[in-house]
């Protein structure tokens, strides 16, 4: 008898053991059906299109958030083993610093073609998927429309005194915004710029929420801030006096600066063809029109509806924006950051 129970307890464990393998295996299955996806964006507003992926790709999305500079940083050191698949930022900025590094794998779809090439990566590493504008919001209680400024120069006049707002470089489209200037003036004439508006008491606050909501009551007249956030205030409160201005739209004038929302491959993805697959469904109509509609941003594929056109808002096109592209604000940034980081401080 105790020759069967032998024989039937080695059977029993060869039969867990199979068990066990199998839901290991399908375990394995699993976490390779898993698209691990790196945001910089808030969770809220690139949720709808990520789960509007995941039902069109059949695919589950485990998305992780966090700063871009935080997620560069992780990728750096997932390198050898990378846990993420793709990387979703938000100025070019860092994608560009990673692509240099040669964190990110080359992405090609149609649908680029229809980009213009001065927002994406020149072997596209990295590629734009919406885009914000620099503009300047104002109080219409405390200011004409007639009389607004034109310029981001005319803020060192000493009309605006005391009465002008912008965010800290913690946002990047701070730090884009000066490295554009840094481009297209010189860094003479940009030292001498941000130290004038310094002078003429331009305050620093920490985020662009805050200037928006500054403006919107009356704290200050005038702030530098993305298209967007005059859509947002307007949301949160359709009767906030607020107006807008597209800056620098002279023929002599630098126009106003374009800032590409950047997605990519993170070299060496577990799950490289589902991240193909991703990408190309936010370029696509379907998906895109999610991620231009979540935070009011303007869209890059020609065809798709604009957010805020009836309030003022414009579209590629409609507008004079410097001629640069994306790569040539992204290298500045590093130079922008030492020579302004403590006059750009709250």
């Amino acid at each position: 008898m105790i020759p069967n129970r032998n024989f039937r307890y080695r059977a029993t464990l060869r039969a867990l053991a199979a068990v066990v393998g199998l839901a290991v295996a399908l375990a394995e299955a699993a976490f390779a059906a898993e698209l691990v996806v790196y945001s910089s964006r808030k969770e809220e507003l690139i949720r709808p299109a990520i789960q509007a992926a995941e039902k069109a790709l059949g695919v589950k999305v485990i998305l992780y958030t966090a700063g871009a500079g935080e997620l560069a940083r992780r990728i750096e050191l997932e390198k050898a083993n990378p846990r993420g698949d793709v990387f979703i930022g938000t100025t070019a900025g860092f994608a560009e610093l990673m692509r240099e590094k040669g964190l990110l794998d080359t992405f090609t779809s149609p649908l680029l073609n229809e980009i213009p090439a001065e927002f994406r990566a020149p072997d596209n590493t990295w590629v734009p998927i919406t885009a914000r504008v620099r503009v300047l919001v104002y109080n219409t209680n405390l200011v004409k429309p007639q009389e607004a400024p034109k310029s981001y120069f005319d803020l060192v006049a000493p009309r605006w005194k005391g009465k002008a707002s912008v965010a800290s470089m913690g946002e990047r489209t701070t730090v884009g915004w000066l490295a554009a200037i840094l481009a297209v003036r010189g860094e003479d004439f940009t030292r001498k710029y941000v130290a004038d508006l310094k002078a003429n008491g331009l305050k620093v606050l920490k985020n662009n929420t805050e200037v928006r909501k500054a403006v919107a009551g009356g704290e200050y007249a005038i702030g530098i801030t993305n298209h967007y956030y005059y859509l947002l205030q307007l949301q949160d409160d359709a009767k906030s006096p607020v107006g807008i201005v597209y800056p620098d739209q002279g023929p002599a004038d630098m126009g106003t600066p374009v800032f590409s929302i950047t997605a990519a491959l993170i070299k060496g993805a577990k799950n490289a063809e589902a991240a193909r697959s991703l990408l190309e469904f936010l370029l696509k109509p379907e998906g895109n029109r999610l991620l231009v509609e979540g935070e009011f941003e303007i869209p890059l594929l020609p065809g798709l509806h604009l957010p805020g056109a009836e309030k003022g808002i414009k579209g590629l096109g409609q507008f004079r924006r410097p001629a640069l592209s994306q790569v040539q604000i992204a290298e500045l940034e590093p130079k922008v950051e030492r020579l302004f980081g403590s006059a750009m401080t709250p």
